[in-house]
């Protein structure tokens, strides 16, 4: 079974919605911006900026309220299911179906100052060579000289972690559920993460390449919402899972844990966290720009940071 047949294996329904819109609050304050300072610096009054896999348009609609209103916003998702309501987001913000799996139509090449890409890692399935083709994709849509900021969680390094001060008496449900989902993806559509963020942009040819990491634990107060947040995913990740192989008669023959295991190890995951256990996972933010050339001459502007 590929990945493409199955892209969003944590679900499209009104929870999944409001937990996308708590998660971009949570991680912005992780990070502490919505667009890095060297790309916000180098934007026009009139930049154009699109984002990809935008999933409900919470990060364009929040990134609207606090820019010029000369900006314009796009987002792209293959799915609307989980999209604002038109009443919901700014004037200058629409969204619309737009697959990052296969190349843009031509109409778009060119277009955006901007491009921002957040948490599609879930969908990163098919093998090596994946993110350099939905790099190569995304890349179209950049006019020269136009930025990219792509912020992504490696959940292959994501553990259950005790809290500091005491010893709890357990940590292990919250690891062995996410390390469950992790082994089912690289099982069944050959999961993976990229070794090299600087060597993935350097490789298409991008310049003023920075990588920015933080920790999901950076922000103790933080750190229970977190784990709620990963809880939902993991163990929602795991229940889809169950459902599909139960309904194609695959129920443990494929190493997919039944529902009632699901249920029964996120139970434990809950009690953890309730003891003081935390998910923590490396947040890697990635910026860098498209060449400024025209007919071989650098534009204005394109000049090191």
């Amino acid at each position: 079974m590929s990945g493409e047949e199955e892209p969003y294996w944590i679900g499209r329904n009104p929870t999944e919605q409001q937990r996308l819109n708590r998660q971009h609050f949570i991680w912005t304050k992780c990070i502490s911006y919505l667009i890095h300072p060297s790309i916000k610096s180098n934007l026009s009054q009139d930049a154009k900026i699109a984002d990809i896999g935008t999933g409900t348009g919470i990060w364009l609609n929040e990134v609207s309220k606090v820019s010029p209103p000369t900006y314009t916003f796009t987002g792209f998702d293959n799915s609307s299911a989980q999209f604002l309501s038109p009443e919901e987001l700014s004037p200058n913000v629409k969204l619309q179906i737009g697959d990052f799996m296969k190349p843009f139509p031509e109409e778009l090449h060119g277009t955006f100052d901007l491009v921002n890409i957040r948490l599609i890692v879930v969908t990163m399935t098919g093998g090596r060579g994946v993110w350099e083709r939905t790099l190569k994709n995304v890349l179209t849509l950049l006019k020269p000289g136009g930025f990219i900021q792509w912020i992504e969680g490696n959940f292959f390094g994501s553990r259950g972690y005790r809290k500091s001060g005491g010893l709890t008496p357990y940590s292990s449900s919250l690891t062995q559920g996410q390390l469950q989902m992790n082994n089912t993806f690289i099982r069944r559509f050959d999961w993976n993460f990229p070794a090299s963020w600087t060597q993935l942009y350097t490789s298409a040819g991008l310049t003023h390449v920075f990588e920015d990491l933080v920790s999901t634990d950076r922000v103790p107060e933080q750190r229970r919402e977190i784990t709620e947040l990963g809880i939902g995913a993991v163990f929602g990740a795991l229940s889809n899972l169950a459902a599909t192989a139960k309904a194609k008669e695959m129920e443990g023959k494929d190493g997919t844990w039944p529902e009632e295991e699901v249920q029964r190890v996120r139970g434990l995951a809950v009690q953890e966290m309730e003891a003081g256990v935390y998910y923590r996972w490396d947040i890697h933010v990635t910026v860098g720009r498209k060449p400024a050339v025209d007919n071989g001459v650098a534009q204005k502007g394109d000049t090191k940071e």
